[in-house]
């Protein structure tokens, strides 16, 4: 099996475009995990205030 992409002269691709891609995935999945993780102890924080 080959991992070779296939380029399409449509859509270039460079370095930085797919860097910069990949900075925003990494850091979707963090705000969601903040999210996730922070909102059930600010819930119970403000339940036990």
């Amino acid at each position: 099996m080959t991992t070779q992409s296939i380029t399409n002269a449509k859509y270039p691709v460079c370095a930085r475009a797919r860097r910069m891609q990949d900075v925003w995935l990494v850091s979707s999945f963090g705000l969601w995990a903040a999210i996730l993780g922070l909102s059930p102890v600010l819930a119970f924080r403000l339940l036990m205030s």
